[in-house]
């Protein structure tokens, strides 16, 4: 019984402190991923607090927005102190919104209606922060991105509401603000990071709740909105790729850039003729223009890498089947070939052990390491998810390809990058569970895998990555157009901002000492890119 009784003074006491000016507690929503759930935290900011008052609330509902059809009903469940959704389905871009009336509360002799209304969306400048949701919540609030800052838009019973109180605790510290004649509120927003956001608006109105009469309705929105600032981007400093492409194999050597075979037809759709097998060549000097100056087989889903002054084109598929051709006959391949720049042909290398397709590889010492991808076994048969993963000694004249440790995942799209002696292999397709943002790293002194730090983002962020070093730091491009690198102690992620073109299954290469250079690939909404983009570091 005292348990009983403590506990219910516990909550007593918690929910009187909800409107106290020290400890006032909104309502938040937060979508986590890995599994990918929506939480709902009763607290200060998007974050977990006191647990006991979370039951005050556990009834609470919550909807996806959408923009050509009905909102999806989002369910809480109150287990282990958190309020969580059941794990949510589906891909790209969400919206949620919620609203919850806490009742009649009294401070300073008045009496109003507490009403809470939360949303949370992608980042900051994506499309579907503009669906309406202006019917799921009391007070909307509406997020864009002009010119490097957040525009909220406040507005209530689809109106514009002048005078509302606007705050926002993010990257650039805690700000204030009114909205203007039109609703609106602007603040910095030129620093990555989770910006808390939280609007207030006190509707003259009086009414009456069970025996709870109230003078007025206090409505209160807040929204959990992620930023990526853009970065500091040379668009088409170097002329587009002769032809869009995705799932090729790319490399720099010296002051050129090389690209090699790919996909070039539309998304999901393969056939010979819509493969590549040229050799391409980009210098990097000024007024450069692409030329090919070989050809070879066929091939997408490849790895090319670059050791001293040549180029090792690695496995990849062929599409057996013509373009007229009904069914697909999809065939990985296991040749490994080097491009020598001084003779400019092509000299066959060991195969390796199995044929090999969408997977990467990277150049440590002079050893390549081929990690991840799976092999395509043609019309009608199954394919083989590799659990292997080898490396080729390129100092040793007759060197084979060499298993190293067994890798403690089966995955393909992944990219491989190396950092501070180690090899990171970066999310990728699973074969069961979908695409993930899980990152493992492979010791080869120790020749032993350990786990990662994830990559940030939604798990689509984990698939047709790209990831290469740069000044002593490991770099990954994401399809959310993020670029993130490694943290020097190797425990996690930061994010240096946001990409114009939002790419996957492209290429990411250093240039000079502090650019990264990115080609090719697609977006879900744009499709495929011939545009290659300079990233400025510094």
């Amino acid at each position: 019984m005292l348990r009983k009784l403590t506990s219910a003074l516990a909550v007593a006491l918690l929910v009187s402190a909800i409107i106290a000016p020290a400890q006032a507690h909104f309502l938040w929503l937060v979508e986590s991923d890995n599994p990918k759930v929506l939480n709902l935290y009763f607290s200060e900011g998007p974050y977990a607090d006191e647990p006991a008052i979370l039951k005050r609330v556990e009834d609470a509902v919550a909807y996806k927005v959408f923009s050509d059809k009905e909102p999806e009903q989002i369910k809480f469940t109150l287990a282990d102190e958190e309020l969580k959704s059941e794990e949510l389905k589906g891909r790209g871009e969400s919206l949620y919104a919620l609203t919850r009336s806490l009742g009649v509360m009294e401070r300073g002799g008045e009496k109003f209606l507490l009403q809470y209304n939360a949303k949370t969306g992608p980042t900051l400048g994506k499309s579907a922060w503009k669906r309406d949701a202006s019917k799921l919540v009391t007070l909307d609030v509406v997020p864009t991105l002009q010119d490097g800052e957040a525009v909220f838009t406040v507005t209530f019973a689809g109106k514009p509401v002048e005078g509302a109180e606007v705050s926002v605790d993010g990257a650039n510290g805690k700000e204030k603000a009114e909205t203007d004649s039109q609703g609106i509120a602007k603040f910095a927003a030129n620093k990555a990071g989770l910006y808390a956001v939280r609007a207030k608006y006190v509707e003259p109105k009086s009414g009456q709740v069970g025996d709870d009469k109230y003078d007025s309705i206090r409505h209160y929105t807040t929204l959990t909105l992620p930023v990526i600032p853009k970065l500091n981007e040379t668009l088409s400093a170097y002329p587009d790729l002769p032809e869009a492409v995705t799932s090729f194999g790319a490399a720099v050597i010296g002051d050129a850039l090389y690209a090699y075979g790919g996909h070039t037809g539309d998304a999901h759709h393969y056939y010979y003729e819509a493969q590549n097998g040229s050799l391409q060549k980009l210098s990097l000097k000024k007024d450069a223009k692409w030329e090919t100056v070989a050809e070879g087989p066929k091939l997408q889903g490849l790895a090319m890498v670059a050791h001293g002054d040549k180029l090792y084109r690695i496995g990849g598929f062929t599409a057996m089947n013509k373009e007229e051709e009904e069914g697909r006959n999809l065939v990985s391949q296991a040749d490994v070939a080097a491009f020598d720049l001084k003779t400019g042909k092509w000299s066959d290398l060991p195969k390796l052990p199995e044929p090999r397709s969408s997977f990467d590889a990277v150049v440590l010492g002079d050893k390549i390491y081929v990690i991840g991808g799976w092999a395509l076994n043609g019309e009608d048969k199954d394919s083989t998810w590799h659990k292997t993963a080898y490396s080729l000694d390129l100092s040793q004249p007759s060197a084979e390809w060499t298993a190293i440790a067994e890798p403690p995942f089966q995955r393909r799209a992944n990219s491989v990058g190396v950092a501070n002696g180690k090899i990171y292999s970066i999310g990728g397709m699973q074969e069961e569970g979908g695409p993930t943002t899980r990152v493992a790293v492979y010791d080869p002194e120790a020749k032993t895998w350990s786990e990662g730090p994830e990559l940030p983002g939604g798990n689509m962020d984990g698939f047709g990555t790209s990831t290469f070093a740069q000044g002593g730091k490991l770099y990954v491009s994401t399809m959310s157009g993020r670029l993130v690198r490694l943290a020097d102690d190797g425990k996690s992620w930061e994010t240096v901002g946001g990409l114009t073109n939002e790419r996957f299954f492209h290429r990411m290469l250093p240039v000079g000492k502090d650019q990264l250079i990115l080609l090719g690939g697609a977006s879900m909404t744009v499709g495929k890119f011939s545009e290659v983009d300079v990233v400025n570091l510094k």
